[in-house]
């Protein structure tokens, strides 16, 4: 599991072994009321319907949604978490006497899946609109730095019009000629049907400065992995066929575009993302469902024909099962999983550097109310830069800044990317990373800060990020997919096999738990 955010402001230190003692009085607990429920009989010494127990492994959103789907189809549910809260990457902060958003901040409105479920849980009035307010970039070599406005009719840096003066400002006169030609060059019939990488699509269609200046910024920014190792298929779904049906990747764009205007691409929640956990606690909480806090799992065994023929060990506890989902990121579910499929089967964890680390910083600052960088910066990687990409978090929610109020504001400071190594985040030393966030903050958003302007500061680490579905990905999704059909009663869910955003997470894991499903 990632590790949570850690205000700065806070130095009491906790009693460790307190959480611990409590999660396994629970465990106890909840494994005492099973074996009764699952033993009871009536007074002819008849059995009674067996309600069927499902654990879930893992209290991130993945867990959080299957536990509502199980628990909705009658079944008894307990959440096992191995940290001291849940949400996984949706986790939040309190500095400075607002609540800020230390994880995912945003949602995906395409398709209205996320919204939709969103309703369910009666939250959808809770739904935010971002602002409006476009974003920069970041470009420059040495010690000099250049900032320029994102050009507005772009799709994850892609231009749908690469002759406005946005496109000719970042890569310049020669490269926009270059680009051009996406519009008269014939589209690849080949291209309907094989693989391809954002990388590959771009290069070929608009040329290496699209590429490096406009698009990669993009990807490392929002998705922490370079644009060679994502499908154009994971990255924009529609974009593909809109390609074929309209010859271009400009217009293509364009046609995406039409349907999804600046502004409305993302939504978030009002006071949070982690409103979307706080709800799914408190309905499950409700439900009857056990939630425990502080309890890893250390093995889960498989007894085909038993009554209840998984057991999930837990802080020396066993918990017996119909049914088990895995809601772990890869490296923890395939060391549970891997036990139980046949040594042929059994499938690899990469091991990949996972430098990732958000910088929150809420400072006064009455020159920021103008927001002079928008909603956020993206930061060419050649840029003499650390950061990765800013959010300006006051200028994008508008009830952010309700709450901070005047002259207060939030930034969000991205560091380190998927598979490379960030050694201010990997030394661990919070202090570090927010003096060299501040010293960042100065030149992206050109407005000088000083400590003193910083009335309090978060760090939230990453340990888990995984790209957007790439080749390697898929591949490992089908040799998972093969190793669980012999395994009637185990499922796996969770951004490693859905694919990053919450639309794709939240969808798979109400596929992969549905009564249908298996």
């Amino acid at each position: 599991m990632s590790k949570e955010s850690s205000p700065t402001s806070v130095g009491r230190s906790e009693n460790a072994t307190q959480p611990a003692a409590h999660a396994v009085r629970l465990l106890e607990k909840v494994r005492k009321a099973n074996e009764s429920r699952h033993n009871k009989r009536t007074p002819a010494d008849e059995p009674q319907p067996v309600v069927p127990h499902a654990v879930i492994i893992g209290g991130g959103i993945a867990g959080l949604v299957a536990a509502r789907e199980l628990r909705q189809t009658g079944h008894e549910v307990t959440v096992l978490e191995a940290n001291d809260s849940f949400g996984g990457s949706v986790r939040t902060a309190h500095v400075a006497g607002l609540q800020i958003d230390a994880g995912a901040e945003s949602f995906a409105q395409r398709g209205g899946s996320v919204a939709a479920y969103l309703d369910e849980l009666e939250l959808g009035q809770k739904i935010a609109k971002t602002s409006g307010q476009s974003a920069w970039m970041i470009q420059g070599e040495n010690q000099d730095i250049v900032a320029h406005p994102m050009p507005t009719t772009a799709l994850l840096g892609i231009p749908s019009d690469v002759r406005t003066d946005e496109v000719r400002n970042v890569i310049g006169r020669a490269a926009t000629v270059r680009a051009a030609a996406d519009l008269i060059t014939p589209m690849s019939k080949k291209w309907a049907t094989e693989k391809l990488t954002i990388a590959e699509v771009v290069r070929t269609r608009m040329g290496q400065a699209v590429l490096d200046l406009l698009v990669s910024p993009v990807i490392n920014g929002v998705y922490s992995t370079d644009p060679a190792k994502i499908s154009i298929d994971a990255a924009v779904p529609g974009l593909r066929q809109a390609m074929q049906e309209t010859g271009s990747l400009a217009r293509a764009v364009a046609k995406l575009q039409a349907s999804a205007p600046a502004g409305s691409r993302v939504g978030g929640l009002e006071g949070g993302m982690y409103t979307l956990v706080d709800t799914l606690v408190d309905q499950l909480t409700q439900d009857g469902v056990a939630l425990v806090r502080n309890s890893p799992v250390e093995a889960i065994k498989h007894l085909p024909q038993a009554d209840r023929p998984y057991t999930v060990c837990s802080l020396g506890q066993e918990l017996h099962a119909d049914r088990v989902v895995v809601a772990t990121e890869a490296a923890a579910a395939l060391k549970l999983l891997n036990p139980l499929f046949d040594p042929e089967a059994q499938i690899s964890a990469e091991d990949t550097s996972n430098s990732i680390a958000l910088a929150i910083l809420v400072v006064d600052k009455p020159e920021l109310d103008d927001a002079p960088r928008g909603s956020g910066v993206l930061v060419n990687k050649n840029a003499p830069l650390t950061a990765k990409a800013l959010t300006h978090s006051t200028a994008k929610w508008p009830w952010l800044a309700n709450e901070a109020g005047p002259g207060t504001h939030v930034v969000r400071l991205s560091v380190g990317r998927i598979g490379e190594s960030e050694p201010v985040v990997e030394s661990g030393d919070d202090q570090a990373l927010i003096e060299l966030a501040i010293k960042d903050a100065s030149k992206i958003l050109g407005v000088q800060l000083h400590r003193d302007d910083v009335l309090g500061s978060a760090v939230s680490r990453f340990s888990d990020m995984v790209p957007l579905q790439g080749e390697a990905a898929m591949q490992r999704r089908k040799e998972l997919e093969r190793a669980l059909d012999t395994m009637d009663g185990l499922d796996v869910v969770g951004a490693w096999v859905s694919g990053t955003g919450l639309a794709r997470v939240i969808a798979q894991a109400r596929r992969a738990v549905a009564i249908s499903a298996r």
